[in-house]
């Protein structure tokens, strides 16, 4: 009987080392994924945030991203914010699970770059490559040059719209503009924005950033949109991921090997005192 007990005691001392095994590894691998990198979230920000929130997020059409956040914890706040977006501002919700473009490590990326901007851009978090710009034919009827228009669309509009106009968090711009003088439509659409949308006003006049000059250059571009659509759908403009360590999750490895060393130091002694016993 006493060998029995201390049988089945050894065996629940294995089980319970067992599932605290499982139970670690579990944790920890969802911790792992959910570690933001703040290199490849500079870059994201540069492509979907910067222009909005200027590229040291200190504040352009968007808030200020380097003063300290009102919250309790700021990760979450930031994280549910880009996630879902702000109803009625023109903080469009970003997470693909709310009809966004980023899927969910982007947003932890972002996330932990937005959190880091309190004490200023860091060194390690490089700024965007220049988009090269083609000549591009102003349509007939239009005024402003189109190819300086294409310039301002790519750094203020392609964000939310495409680089083609094709709709990203934005609308797609390529089915044309029911209006007498879509141009006129146009600009006055990008100079004040649309109330209680993720539209924005973009001139200086309605404490916007761009000038009328540049107004008219991107609505010029925006009416030529439709005559160079693409037959399909043109890519977004996210980054591709920054270089890591070869993509080899080193700290999780180590993990499972020491808890799988410590399993296995387990059963043997448990073993060899029920054999004694």
């Amino acid at each position: 009987m006493p060998g029995q007990y201390l049988h089945s005691r050894h065996t629940r001392w294995i089980g319970a080392c067992l599932l605290a095994a499982v139970l670690l590894i579990a944790l920890s691998s969802a911790a792992m994924a959910q570690e933001g990198d703040i290199t490849r979230g500079s870059q994201l920000f540069d492509a979907n945030c910067a222009v909005c929130h200027g590229p040291d997020g200190q504040g352009r059409i968007g808030a200020n991203l380097t003063n300290d956040w009102p919250a309790i914890d700021p990760a979450a706040f930031t994280r549910a914010v880009i996630e879902q977006g702000v109803a009625g501002t023109p903080m469009t919700p970003w997470s693909q699970q709310y009809g966004g473009p980023l899927d969910a490590q982007e947003i932890e990326d972002v996330v932990a770059f937005v959190t880091s901007l309190s004490g200023g851009r860091s060194p390690m978090a490089p700024t965007a490559t220049p988009i090269p710009v083609t000549p591009v034919p102003t349509v007939p009827g239009a005024t402003g040059d189109a190819t300086a228009g294409q310039a301002l669309f790519v750094a203020n509009c392609a964000m939310c719209h495409g680089e083609k106009g094709q709709g990203r968090a934005g609308a797609s711009l390529n089915k044309g503009f029911a209006s007498i003088n879509p141009q006129q439509f146009v600009r006055a659409t990008v100079a004040d924005g649309i109330d209680n949308s993720a539209m924005p006003a973009w001139s200086q006049a309605n404490g916007g950033p761009l000038t009328e000059e540049e107004i008219d250059n991107i609505s010029a571009f925006i009416v030529s949109l439709p005559s160079q659509a693409p037959q399909q759908p043109a890519a977004t403009a996210t980054p591709a991921p920054a270089a890591s360590s070869g993509g080899v999750n080193w700290p999780m490895i180590l993990i499972v090997l020491v808890v799988v060393v410590v399993v296995i130091l387990l059963i043997v002694a448990f073993s060899g005192r029920n054999q004694n016993a």
